[in-house]
Order: C-alpha cells, then sequence, then structure tokens
C-alpha cells in the first residue's frame, strides 16, 4: 500500500511541477502581449522580434535532464523511478541556472543603457543635438546594447518617426529601465524641449533600480546559497551511510519502498528549489 501511495505522491509533485511552469509560461506570454502594438494591416513588424540576448531557452535544461536519465535507464540500467526524479531535479537545476543568465544578461544591458544616457547627457550638455548624442552613445557603447543604438539611428535616418522607432526599442528590450528611457525620447521628439536635464534624472533614476536589483540579488542569493547547501548535504550523508554500511545502504535503495522513499525526497528536493527561486524573484 505504501509503494502506491508514493507514486502517487511522485506523480502530484510532476503535476505541480509542471502546473507551476505553464504558469509561468502563460504569464510571460500575458506581459510580452501587454508590450506588443496592434499590428497594422498590411505591415511588417518581424524587426520587432525579442533582443537576442534576451531570449530565453526554457526548453534546454529539460531536454538536457531527460536525455541525461534515458541514457542512465538504457546504458546502465538505473530503475525507472530514479530516472524520473533525476530528470525532474536536474531540469529544475537547470531551470534555476539558465534564469541566472537571462538576469545576468538583462542586468547588463541595464549597464550599459545607464553609461550610454550618461554620455548622451555630456554630448547634450556641449551642444550636440539628440541624434548626435544617441550617435556618440552608440559608437561607445558595446553589444548586445550598440547594435540596437546603431538599428535606432539607421531607422531615423531613414525619416521613420522618433517617437515610433524608440517604442520599438522599448518592445524588441522589454525591461522597465529600456522603457522609461524610450518614453523619454519618444516624449521629446514629439514635444521638443531641454533633454540633458530630463535625461539625466533618467540615468540616475536607472542606477538607482540597478543598486537596489543588485542589493535584493545579494539577500536572496544567502536563501538559496542555503538551499542549495542543504540538498547537497543530504547526498554526502548518504555517501557517509553508504561508505559506512554499503550491504544495508544498497538493500535499501534497490528496494522498491527504498527507491519510492529516495525518488520522493529528490522530488521534494526540486520543489524547495522551486520555491526558494520564486520567493526571492521580488519585483519592484
Amino acid at each position: 500500500m505504501i509503494p502506491y501511495l508514493i507514486s502517487i505522491g511522485a506523480v502530484l509533485v510532476v503535476g505541480a511541477l509542471v502546473w507551476f511552469l505553464r504558469v509561468q509560461r502563460l504569464r510571460t506570454v500575458a506581459r510580452q502581449r501587454l508590450y506588443e502594438e496592434l499590428e497594422e494591416e498590411g505591415e511588417d513588424r518581424a524587426y520587432l522580434e525579442l533582443t537576442p540576448s534576451l531570449r530565453r531557452h526554457r526548453l534546454v535544461p529539460w531536454i538536457v535532464a531527460g536525455v541525461t536519465a534515458t541514457l542512465l535507464f538504457t546504458v546502465f540500467g538505473l530503475p525507472l523511478i530514479y530516472c524520473v526524479a533525476l530528470t525532474v531535479i536536474i531540469g529544475v537545476m537547470g531551470y534555476i541556472i539558465e534564469s541566472w543568465m537571462a538576469a545576468r544578461a538583462a542586468l547588463k544591458l541595464e549597464t550599459q543603457l545607464a553609461n550610454s544616457i550618461d554620455l548622451m547627457v555630456a554630448a547634450l550638455s556641449a551642444g550636440s543635438g539628440a541624434m548626435e548624442s544617441v550617435e556618440s552613445a552608440a559608437n561607445e557603447a558595446g553589444k548586445p546594447l550598440k547594435p540596437e543604438l546603431q538599428e535606432v539611428l539607421g531607422r531615423i535616418r531613414l525619416g521613420e518617426k522618433p517617437a515610433l522607432v524608440f517604442e520599438d526599442l522599448a518592445t524588441r528590450i522589454p525591461l522597465e529601465n529600456f522603457r522609461l528611457f524610450a518614453f523619454t525620447m519618444a516624449v521629446h521628439g514629439e514635444v521638443g524641449g531641454s533633454l540633458a536635464p530630463t535625461l539625466s534624472t533618467v540615468g540616475k533614476s536607472i542606477r538607482d533600480r540597478i543598486e537596489i536589483g543588485r542589493r535584493v540579488r545579494a539577500q536572496s542569493t544567502q536563501a538559496q546559497a542555503s538551499v542549495i547547501g542543504i540538498v547537497c548535504i543530504t547526498y554526502f550523508l548518504g555517501l557517509l551511510m553508504w561508505r559506512t554500511n554499503p550491504i544495508n545502504f544498497e538493500e535499501f535503495v534497490t528496494h522498491p519502498v527504498g527507491a519510492n522513499f529516495m525518488a520522493g525526497a529528490m522530488m521534494l528536493q526540486a520543489v524547495g528549489l522551486l520555491w526558494i527561486t520564486r520567493l526571492s524573484q521580488m519585483k519592484f
């Protein structure tokens, strides 16, 4: 009876993980649709695709986890219940790593934007025009921001409205700081006025947001490191138990009841990792 209950619990855990990932996917799609403009009839807007540096690869960790579990099952003969548990925990860890990489890419873009705004303010204070200041910032910026600013300049030189061009920039890079910068430039393109003081305030706000974000990530990293440390300690304790009494330990992990308990514990670890990661993702 107990093995069946454990199996049902494992299925429920996997179902909860799938539901969680699906909800996150739907929220991401809904958030992206909020920033999309209605397409005009006959207008090709393929250039509004997400910038390559911010594209996510959420399926890659699960593909790697599935391939790893398949190899362990077919080549090494690992029991199926362990393969399923390893697929879940490897996929969750890969998902967390992919999220960290995406956050680093977004932080790099925002930092480059703050530096470019400082250059634009200096150029405007020296008497340059708005587009000349954007060009000077584009010449000094590095990848991945440089191609985006160069595309903005190219489209404006071809005769497109600056307000539309900067709105499209905010669509290609859907970050709050880029939305603020694009809104400022779009308003200036429509009403004119002195741009240097406004951009200086925007740059200061962006740097303050970056600093707050770094402090939040520093605080959340402690919680994530604690959870990862506890997970690693459990496997270290299992290794010690195997070294101390290998016969009984091997009998436990090969028995159906023991295998179900071990797999259930691994899936609960995956749930804990997802939970603490979700709690540490603060919005401000």
